[in-house]
């Protein structure tokens, strides 16, 4: 074992850190830092017109599952019904003094179908006299008008604005008139999405700042990282805005690529300029070319970690690729993005900013700081003597540790999905009132009902296979979640006493229009409408979707029939499936890549299990901490939040990778340092303690910047960001000061040279790293 122990250290000084590329860079562009950050300049200004684009272009929640049984029925309408209008909202008309038959009522209603009909790109427009069963609500002081409209979810979310102009121009002193459905409260979400951003930021930054002042002692080491962390989500926003000419970003990215890359803006940078603040100390006051020496070798060493560390964290998002959803694809590309630009910036930027500085980064000291700036002296710091006190008693501190950390995660166990779709979020919003009066009026699912797709596959309907739509329609209506069944064969029922062929063909010939929109032209297609009591994002309405695709297996069993369940109800229910698939595949291929790369890095075959073990423990950690306050309501009102009973269905894929790559990106950075003292001297203990009381301070730092970032999301009013904010906040502090200060001292304290071990065969194989 000391063979390949020696082996091991010699493979990590393969040549001067002055003959590789990063040094070479970071020379240059310390020497030439007014050419480079010309260049970022003129990036910047492109980016600033490109993030308008993107901001502009954001679209609502979509849950949506590539290849469900929900996917496959949007498509068969796409293609069975190309007439059918994209999506079908409601002008709201409510009153509490006067109902729908006042001559007043009446008025607004008249004027509000004759507007909308002249709007652009409204198809159809029905006025609530024409269905009064369905359209006036029991009580009769609540109308809907239902306009139907063209385009993708980009046109209609723009649409939304104008047309609810409309709605605010109908309303008298009588009567409120609200422009709803699912397009204008996406664009509330989008508003809303905005407003908390903002709010975020001006709690985020100002905290970030003092944090910054009180790490860096400096006013001007604490002003670049903010100033970076700005850069970074201007640049990713710009880059973004060029993606979104080919495809389309969910609202919650342009929040997580903000949190995403002011976090790690900051947190690259604080890794970077402590390393210059060292190395310029120890250069001393000896020119301009040495000053570009010791930037070369910050970046060649802090700079690669900077670089690992951001693919250990783009690696984890990959994982998300595994998910068959277009929304979480979206994430994975746009925080994706965030993280390759700050890597970006991180070694191209920041060396022509530190030439451009020099000495001058520690211009305007805090009083108590200058000393300390002038002469750093880590090793006698009050870190290191709480690192020695952990290294003198490891196996107590493990075990307590690992016990704390494993309790907090047993409710993760108990975790439920569920979807919150936001419109409580945007409640004072006209949309959010709309949406509100009717869900008081009528059944909360009329605006978001289930479409039952059934196909004949080519073939038109035969008298047994409307036989057994009727069947299935009358199954459906008799659920007690459902509200009320629309299916060809019952309007033929009403109509025509009969649901026969010959009854389809009269019926079609004599009120052709009035069928379009429940057979196809080849009538061999029809959608069955159910619409649930419940609201689109309730369990009940869960169970009614799963409840229809059974009974659809059994009413067209033998038929040749197939039959898709499809709407927003039935995408909630495959997106909560297709969660609970993705998770195990996700955390599998986030733990092999992740054991992968940092085998290469640090040559190590322990130390990778090392690092799973205890993220994995940060993240239950986190993920249980968040069960018990949002899904079981421990200590909800003490942080100012409500109990939902469920944690929003996608949010732990994306927690998991994000808190996975972050917890790595703090154990690279500080194992780089422990394996450069490893390669030094051979001396495990003195590796694990140096290592640590140089990193100590700057991950508590940085660790303090996340923390009050991402804590500041949580005064927001989306819940999938309140969440995402509470978690990774969470699993950063845990991460900083649990794991990272008690935890991997005392484990690698007690594991001994064996931290380093690798057999020779696999030294000789894997390719070399620099630390």
């Amino acid at each position: 074992m000391t063979d390949t122990l020696s082996r091991t250290r010699r493979g990590g000084e393969h040549r001067p850190l002055e003959e590789g590329f990063l040094y070479r860079w970071a020379v240059w562009a310390a020497l030439n830092p007014v050419k480079v950050i010309l260049v970022w300049l003129v990036l910047l200004a492109g980016a600033a017109v490109s993030a308008g684009y993107f901001t502009s272009h954001l679209t609502g929640n979509t849950n949506s599952v590539i290849g469900s049984d929900s996917e496959k029925a949007a498509q068969l309408i796409s293609a069975e019904f190309p007439d059918t209008p994209s999506e079908t909202d409601f002008v709201v008309l409510h009153s509490t003094s006067i109902d729908a038959q006042d001559p007043a009522f009446r008025e607004v209603v008249r004027t509000a179908v004759e507007r909308y009909r002249q709007a652009p790109d409204v198809r159809t427009v029905v006025s609530p006299y024409d269905a009064p069963d369905r359209l006036i609500a029991p009580g009769g002081r609540t109308a809907l008008v239902p306009v139907s409209l063209d385009g993708d979810d980009k046109k209609l979310q723009e649409q939304a604005g104008p047309l609810g102009e409309i709605a605010e121009g109908l309303g008298t002193g009588q009567v409120e008139a609200y422009f709803t459905g699912v397009s204008p409260l996406a664009a509330a979400a989008v508003e809303q999405g905005n407003e908390d951003l903002s709010m975020a930021e001006t709690i985020g930054f100002p905290a970030a700042a003092i944090v910054l002042l009180l790490a860096f002692g400096s006013l001007v080491a604490a002003a670049i990282p903010l100033l970076l962390g700005v850069v970074a989500v201007l640049a990713a926003f710009g880059a973004l805005g060029i993606a979104t000419h080919f495809t389309t970003f969910d609202v919650f990215v342009q929040t997580a690529v903000s949190m995403v890359g002011i976090a790690l803006g900051i947190d690259y940078t604080l890794f970077i300029v402590t390393r210059f603040r060292e190395e310029l100390a120890k250069a001393g006051d000896s020119g301009r070319p040495e000053r570009a020496r010791a930037i070369g070798r910050t970046v060649a060493t802090a700079g690669q970690a900077v670089l690992f560390s951001g693919i250990t964290v783009v690696v984890s998002l990959a994982g998300l690729w595994l998910v068959r959803s277009a929304k979480v694809y979206s994430m994975a590309v746009g925080m994706t993005v965030a993280v390759l630009v700050m890597m970006l910036i991180a070694v191209t930027l920041l060396p022509a900013l530190l030439g451009l500085l020099g000495p001058r980064i520690n211009r305007f000291a805090l009083p108590w700081a200058r000393r300390s700036l002038a002469h750093p002296d880590p090793e006698h710091s009050g870190w290191a003597k709480a690192i020695a006190v952990v290294m003198r008693r490891p196996l107590l501190v493990a075990a307590l540790g690992t016990v704390l950390l494993g309790a907090l995660s047993i409710p993760v166990f108990h975790l439920q999905y569920g979807v919150d779709l936001g419109a409580g979020a945007v409640a004072e919003s006209p949309p959010g009132k709309g949406y509100g009066i009717v869900s008081e009026a009528y059944a909360p699912g009329v605006l978001a009902p289930i479409t039952v797709v059934v196909s004949a596959g080519g073939d038109r309907f035969t008298d047994a296979q409307l036989d057994a739509v009727a069947r299935f329609s009358d199954q459906a209506a008799g659920n007690r979640e459902t509200a009320d069944v629309v299916s060809v064969t019952r309007v033929l029922d009403a109509q025509a006493k009969g649901h026969t062929t010959a009854h389809l063909e009269a019926a079609t010939r004599a009120a052709g229009p009035a069928l379009a929109e429940l057979v196809s032209r080849d009538g061999d297609t029809t959608v069955v409408t159910v619409r649930p009591r419940h609201g689109a994002d309730t369990d009940e309405t869960a169970d009614l979707v799963r409840e229809l695709r059974t009974q659809a297996g059994g009413a067209f069993a033998g038929t040749g029939l197939t039959a898709h369940v499809g709407g927003g109800p039935a995408e909630i229910v495959d997106i909560t499936d297709e969660s609970s698939r993705a998770m195990p595949l996700v955390i599998g291929a986030v733990l092999a890549a992740s054991w992968l790369l940092l085998l290469i890095a640090f040559r190590s075959l322990v130390l990778p299990f090392e690092a799973i073990f205890m993220n994995l423990l940060t993240s239950g950690a986190a993920f249980g901490a968040a069960v018990l306050v949002f899904q079981e309501g421990h200590g909800a009102d003490l942080l100012g939040v409500e109990r939902t009973g469920f944690i929003q269905v996608i949010l732990p894929l994306f927690a998991f990778a994000l808190v996975f790559g972050l917890s790595m990106d703090y154990q690279v950075f500080m194992l780089s340092r422990m394996r450069e003292e490893w390669d030094r001297t051979g001396d495990n203990a003195a590796a694990v303690q140096l290592g640590l009381t140089r990193t100590a301070k700057v991950i508590t730092a940085a660790a303090a910047i996340m923390v009050v970032v991402f804590a500041s999301f949580m005064f927001t009013r989306i819940l999938e960001i309140k969440q995402m904010g509470f978690m990774l906040a969470l699993a950063v502090l845990i991460d900083a000061t649990i794991v990272r200060l008690l935890l991997v001292p005392s484990l690698m304290r007690l594991i001994g040279r064996g931290n380093w071990w690798l057999p020779g065969w696999l030294d000789r194989i894997l390719p070399r790293t620099r630390h």
